[in-house]
């Protein structure tokens, strides 16, 4: 059994979330971020152990926690950190139930995500210089993103063994570890054969390098540097919006359905593990539904 003080405990569980669970380093950093908030509160209570929570006490945290204005989703977030993990005390027989099963979630508007219409991405990714090798690693990277979903860390974690541009597949681990097979169009193809072609090697200079997309130091680029190149590309193509690396993850997932592709496939692409997270794209499938209900529908 695990030792029962509140700082002990906490971190035992972080580590479980990391070697069983296998949650990435953010996701069991903002489980992190919401518990040690939690035993904060408890410790200015004089409370040592998790075996002396119920309801009431749960209730007093989240109560404190809304008084400093934080979003509704924030503190649905905490809410949903703190089932977790009292699922994990018990487990441990730490806790004897759930204490905060009962309690109710914030309702809040899901934030639909911003995308780019198609004449929006074609200038994006046109933005890019091909006379320099930095332009055209920069191209490639545009066109890998658009074409296949990837987070902004898989992308800097791909390596040539993930690779098979024979079949235009890439292997990806995402969240979790999870492993997955996406593909990607023949546009970024031959955008990634432009790379390793004509510009790679003289980034690299000589180094060497098992990560597909780097720097002048041999490094990989990391999300930051990714970060940074979408906002000057954008600015260089007009692009007025608002847009991050993951602008164009959720400019992929809204594309494909726009044109066909079934949620279910989406989902598998993405690397979703509950189809619920994949369906806030359907608010942009509304047209497309009415769209298949006219044509499908006998009675006019």
């Amino acid at each position: 059994m695990l030792p029962n003080d509140l700082r002990n405990v906490l971190e035992a569980y972080l580590q479980f979330l990391y070697w069983e669970k296998r949650l990435s380093d953010n996701t069991i950093q903002s489980y992190e971020q919401d518990l040690e908030q939690l035993v904060g509160f408890l410790e200015k209570k004089d409370i040592v152990s998790f075996s002396q929570l119920d309801q009431d006490m749960v209730e007093k945290f989240l109560r404190y926690e809304a008084k400093r204005e934080i979003a509704p989703a924030s503190l649905a977030r905490k809410i949903s950190a703190l089932r977790t993990f009292f699922q994990y005390l018990i487990r441990e027989k730490i806790m004897p139930e759930n204490c905060a099963k009962l309690i109710d979630s914030p309702r809040f508007q899901r934030k639909i995500p911003d995308i780019l219409d198609e004449s929006e991405i074609e200038s994006l990714l046109n933005a890019p210089d091909l006379a320099k090798p930095i332009g055209i690693r920069d191209r490639a990277i545009l066109e890998l993103l658009y074409a296949s979903g990837l987070r902004v860390s898989e992308l800097t974690a791909l390596e040539f063994s993930h690779l098979d541009l024979e079949n235009f597949m890439l292997r990806l681990w995402g969240k979790g570890f999870k492993e997955r097979m996406v593909p990607f169009g023949e546009e970024a193809g031959e955008a990634l054969n432009r790379y390793f072609q004509q510009a790679r090697e003289q980034i690299l200079k000589g180094k060497r390098s098992r990560s597909v997309f780097v720097g002048a130091s041999g490094k990989p680029l990391t999300r930051q540097n990714i970060w940074v190149m979408i906002k000057k590309y954008a600015r260089k193509a007009g692009i007025e919006k608002t847009i991050t690396p993951h602008t164009l993850r959720h400019t992929f997932a809204t594309h494909l359905l726009e044109n066909g592709a079934d949620l279910r496939v989406v989902q598998e692409f993405l690397g979703h593990s509950d189809i619920v997270t994949t369906q806030i794209y359907t608010h942009i499938s509304k047209k497309i539904l009415r769209e298949a209900y006219a044509r499908s529908f006998p009675r006019k």
